[in-house]
């Protein structure tokens, strides 16, 4: 049985307990709210293509998000659009539509994202004078679009079936035809930037990282104070893209902080499904991006690199280096020549003895060591009688 004061703790512990749990959900950022959007048909805008060997009248849409309205793509050939409607932001499992990896590869190198030059000249077309080019890049892109969402096929040009006129037509058949060649597959955007890890460390003259970002789709500015971002490589870099890697270096010891900042956080690639059911009414994938900057922060620690110690000399002082014996002269000497006595001692235990001032002073060292010994019986003596006494 818990006793009175037992009773009080435990509940004074609970009330903490509590507490904590509260103060922390209250500190706990909330989740950001889906984007919405209305869709839109965009006026004027049908044309008529070969689609599964059949001719069809297909739109432009847009979807209106945050007071602006953004290029959207099909991905749902085969249900109706909702127009003007409310559709909300999903994810792509929340879709489950296929190959939307592929779909993204074909937004970022289609239109509206790519310049309109280069992606002619990728897929080898000029397009005619006064002909509606965003019209046509668009439609080469979303029958691109359709053939990964929806296995749809884009025929060739067919006379007499009302389509679109021939030249333009073909611009629209080699834009869908590059776009559908080249594909593969890429990550979701996210509607926040994040980089992983936050911090890393290294040693000067080593890469910190890498650094993975994940985030909205298009390209994310690096903006690094105290060293440099560089790729795999070790080329410096100045962007990324969702899905990225990049490296921090330095030249010292000490800390080097990298920002991230990249627009939309509703971009490209984003999926809007219908509000009222996902199923009930075609789905959307963005084809633009809103303008709003979204950023991100990493860093890394530098600590000096070790120094190497200074390596002995290769020849130690210590160790006395052999003397050199003369070889035998080649030529024979002169009958009768005697040679010169030498002046030093022989090493290798050569025969000739020390003689001169070496012996004596080797005579006076012994002497004087004789005396000091004598002298030192003496005075232990004497101490011995003195303490006998």
């Amino acid at each position: 049985m818990i006793g009175q004061r037992g009773r009080r703790w435990a509940r004074v512990a609970a009330a903490v307990v509590a507490g904590g749990a509260l103060a922390l959900g209250a500190a706990a950022p909330a989740a950001a709210e889906p984007a919405t959007g209305i869709a839109r048909a965009v006026p004027k805008s049908s044309v008529t293509l070969m689609l599964n060997g059949h001719a069809q009248g297909v739109g432009r849409l847009a979807l209106e998000v945050e007071q602006k309205s953004l290029v959207v793509f099909c991905i749902d050939f085969h249900t109706p659009v909702a127009t003007n409607k409310q559709y909300q932001e999903g994810t792509w499992g929340e879709s489950e539509v296929k190959n939307l990896g592929k779909v993204q590869w074909v937004l970022t190198h289609g239109y509206p994202n790519a310049d309109s030059a280069k992606l002619l000249e990728a897929a080898d077309v000029t397009a005619p004078a006064q002909a509606d080019l965003d019209k046509l890049l668009y439609f080469g892109t979303q029958t691109a679009v359709w053939h990964f969402s929806d296995g749809i096929t884009l025929g060739d040009y067919v006379d007499g079936k009302g389509l679109l006129g021939e030249k333009q037509y073909a611009v629209v058949k080699k834009v869908h035809d590059y776009l559908v060649a080249h594909a593969t597959d890429q990550p979701e955007p996210r509607a926040e930037l994040k980089v992983d890890p936050a911090d890393a460390t290294a040693t000067v003259g080593e890469k910190a990282g890498p650094f993975t970002v994940t985030g909205p789709a298009g390209e994310i500015a690096l903006a690094v104070t105290g060293g440099t971002a560089v790729d795999a490589d070790g080329k410096a870099v100045t962007t990324t893209t969702n899905g990225g890697q990049f490296w921090l270096t330095a030249t010292d010891a000490g800390k080097v902080q990298v920002s991230l900042a990249a627009k939309g956080s509703v971009s490209f690639g984003r999926v809007f499904l219908f509000s009222g059911g996902k199923n009930k009414h075609q789905k959307l994938i963005l084809g633009g991006s809103t303008d709003e900057k979204v950023t991100a922060e990493a860093g890394a620690s530098f600590g000096a690199a070790p120094t190497t110690p200074t390596s002995p000399s290769a020849s130690p002082s210590a160790s006395p280096s052999p003397s050199t014996t003369a070889s035998p002269s080649a030529s024979p000497s002169t009958p009768g020549e005697t040679p010169a006595p030498s002046t030093s001692p022989a090493s290798n235990g050569g025969s000739l003895p020390l003689t001169g001032s070496p012996i004596a002073t080797a005579v006076i060292a012994g002497v004087l060591l004789l005396a000091a010994g004598v002298g030192t019986v003496l005075v232990v003596r004497r101490r011995r009688v003195r303490f006998t006494a």
